[in-house]
């Protein structure tokens, strides 16, 4: 397909097979937004629903990466191995 100049496409959609940090869905990730996020009346509508009714969605911003969050970038960047520590020992 071509496109005009400026509208070409934003990304590339690959296949399933191709997506190489397939994970379960994290409901703590920090890339969530809130149940309420961009509602015109916050906590009133909401604008995401948790299929698992029984896992909130947390607003972002206010905490940490979690743990699937730091093992999907390892595996983006290849370092799998790599072990962090707090005090660089």
């Amino acid at each position: 397909m071509t496109y005009a100049l400026g509208a070409e496409p934003n990304f590339i959609k690959l296949k399933p097979e191709q997506h190489q940090l397939i994970t379960d869905f994290d409901y703590d990730s920090i890339m969530l937004y809130g149940e309420y996020a961009f509602s015109k009346e916050y906590y009133k509508l909401k604008t995401m629903v948790p299929k698992k009714s029984n896992k909130p969605l947390k607003e972002v911003g206010w905490k940490n990466l979690s743990k699937a969050d730091i093992t999907r970038i390892k595996k983006l960047y290849g370092c799998e191995d790599y072990v962090y520590k707090k005090d660089g020992k």
